[in-house]
């Protein structure tokens, strides 16, 4: 073989491996491109959000009505594999059947008896087939999905007097429990225990802000709430007006800040725009909101002065689909805007909108979509009052209702509320 034969080859291996490198380059940018959503980008050009771009179908649900089942104010959701857990303002607990409506069991009850706790706001822990509630210590109480009470579980004390302040099932045996930095003071971000109580690991804040201290606050709850702040707020916010009157805070006491996608768990705290994805007792930055010049710095989250930048209050995640509500202007009710944010996984693609126009529902043409709630599989929720319904159908006389609630003899503005589910 000639030395210029060599020479060519070689020279060819070497361009053929500089295209293979920057093509494997081209790609890996590609997909680091996909991993950020670009909500400032998307709220400075706001866009309708049409259900077909992000499902393909939508299942009306019309929940049984019965003396022993009629729901109350302020009705939230969550969902099962199997059921439709509705919780309500009124200590109810209930679950439903998702195939039918029919109504299942009451679980628990608020008391301080054995086997009562304190609010029905729980954790679905779908792994082991329970249902978590707050107890009135530092605990938390235990049924299954047949109401049955289970037991007590003690969330461990790190410090004197510290404990997290919400609590996630990680695995069938893992917990987290996060530590709400609401006073700029928490030396702790994230604790991993067993159910037998052993610490397997604590993480600290490395966050750091001025102290915030209160001089009064305020409890936001309904549809007041819902549509200032969104539908984490439904059962109550707490809005914090500081000694400093240049200073505020808001704690969501019923958000997570952990969540399930399929077997991997996500995680997100306020004022950071990283979500990261727990792996053992680790947290790996996984997706990032880009907020442009509307990054809202930890440092000064008690800053009103700041509070014109970002503020993700909730996220809904599944595989292909991530929604968020961002809101701008948090600390200043004559400016804020709440925002319902969709980023497109497969594509890389953001879109926002304003929170009170909803999703556009271009699949039954029905009602507009508020989204409240997704499954550990990626099924999302929501709730449409029966009076929307009836509201609509007197409107829109001409149309057809969607086939599940045809069937219903009558829009009963007392009846129970109607499930809305999306894949």
């Amino acid at each position: 073989m000639s030395f210029a034969y060599i020479c060519k080859v070689g020279l060819f291996g070497s361009f053929c491996a500089g295209m293979f490198l920057t093509s494997c380059m081209e790609r890996e940018n590609e997909e680091a491109s996909k991993q950020v959503i670009e909500v400032g980008k998307a709220i400075s050009s706001p866009a309708e959000l049409k259900a077909s771009d992000y499902f393909d179908e939508i299942r009306y649900v019309p929940l049984e009505t019965r003396d022993d089942c009629l729901i109350g104010s302020y009705p939230d959701i969550k969902l099962l594999d199997k059921y439709i857990l509705i919780t309500s303002a009124n200590r109810q607990c209930l679950l439903f059947d998702k195939a039918t409506g029919k109504f299942k069991c009451q679980i628990g009850h608020v008391g301080k008896d054995p086997g009562g706790y304190r609010s029905v706001d729980c954790l679905v822990d779908e792994l082991n087939g329970r249902l978590l509630f707050n107890g009135w210590g530092h605990d938390l109480i235990s049924y299954d999905l047949n109401g049955n009470y289970i037991g007590k579980i003690e969330v461990p004390c790190i410090q004197e007097n510290v404990y997290p302040s919400n609590c996630f099932v990680i695995n069938r045996d893992t917990i987290a429990g996060f530590f709400q930095n609401t006073l700029g003071k928490e030396e702790n971000r994230v604790i991993y225990f067993q159910e037998e109580g052993k610490v397997l690991a604590v993480l600290p804040n490395e966050s750091q802000c001025a102290p915030f201290e209160i001089n009064s606050m305020s409890v936001w709850k309904g549809e007041s709430a819902v549509k200032e702040f969104g539908p984490s707020a439904l059962r109550g916010l707490v809005y914090m007006e500081g000694k400093d009157p240049e200073t505020a805070s808001v704690m969501y006491p019923n958000n997570s800040n952990f969540w399930h996608v399929g077997k991997d768990t996500y995680f997100m705290e306020s004022f950071n725009d990283t979500i990261f994805r727990s792996e053992g007792t680790a947290l790996i930055p996984h997706l990032w909101f880009d907020c442009a010049d509307l990054k809202w710095d930890y440092k000064d989250r008690f800053s009103i002065n700041k509070s014109r930048g970002l503020f993700i209050s909730q996220v809904l995640d599944s595989e292909h689909t991530l929604f968020a509500l961002a809101i701008t202007g948090l600390y200043d009710k004559d400016k804020r805007k709440t925002y319902s944010v969709a980023f497109d996984k497969q594509k890389g693609e953001t879109k926002a909108s304003l929170f009170e126009k909803g999703i556009k529902d271009d699949i039954t043409g029905f009602l507009p979509i508020q989204l409240m709630t997704v499954s550990i599989s990626g099924e999302y929720g929501g709730i449409l009052p029966m009076e929307d319904i009836a509201k609509w159908a007197d409107k829109h006389a001409d149309q057809e209702l969607p086939k599940e609630l045809a069937a219903l003899e009558d829009l009963d503005e007392e009846q129970n509320p109607v499930v809305v589910l999306m894949r």
